[in-house]
């Protein structure tokens, strides 16, 4: 068998790793057995590869598809289906409330910041007075009103951005949980 052929079986081999080692062969086997097929029928080993695809989807094929089998139902499944859902709680447990709190709340505040910047400088332009709550001091130094409000709108843009994000997060963590689950078909 043609050297570039057997890489690629090992490779296969290398990424089923967990599996057991009879199955694995048994794999590895079928998919010799396939090669040699097509080399039979004068494909050569650029076709044959081509086919075959790259090693570590083929090998990913493989375990999904023998995670999908009813027929592996037993304790190993039970216990795939146990651990998913441990982790699933207890991950749950803490990333559904925090980037669900989080998300909005630093939406909300991105949107507060420059309204609060932006009463400060009507406040200090139309009546000539700070309002004290909106007032952006570093240490002793207290900056013009109209840097105060610029820094307002870098500050609210950066807490709507990271609101953002921690709820497009949330929302990816839901619909890979989701999809883990579907595959197990639990």
């Amino acid at each position: 068998m043609d050297k570039a052929l057997e890489q690629y079986l090992n490779t296969v081999d290398r990424k089923l790793r967990p599996l057991p080692a009879s199955e694995r062969a048994d794999i590895v086997r079928e998919i010799k057995s396939a090669m040699q097929d097509m080399a039979a029928d004068g494909l050569p080993t650029e076709g044959i590869l081509g086919r075959l695809g790259r090693p570590d989807a083929l090998a990913r094929a493989y375990l999904s598809d023998l995670l999908d089998k009813p027929e592996r139902g037993g304790w190993r499944r039970l216990l795939t289906i146990l651990a998913f859902y441990s982790l699933a709680g207890l991950s749950g447990m803490v990333v559904i409330p925090v980037l669900g709190i989080c998300g909005p709340v630093f939406m909300l505040c991105g949107a507060a910041v420059p309204a609060a910047g932006l009463i400060d400088l009507a406040a200090w332009y139309l009546l000539g007075i700070k309002v004290p709550h909106t007032v952006i001091q570093l240490g002793p130094y207290t900056p013009p009103v109209a840097v105060g409000f610029l820094c307002s709108l870098v500050a609210g843009a950066l807490l709507f951005w990271l609101g953002r994000a921690c709820w497009r997060l949330l929302v990816r963590y839901l619909r890979a949980v989701g999809r883990t689950r579907q595959q197990l078909g639990a």
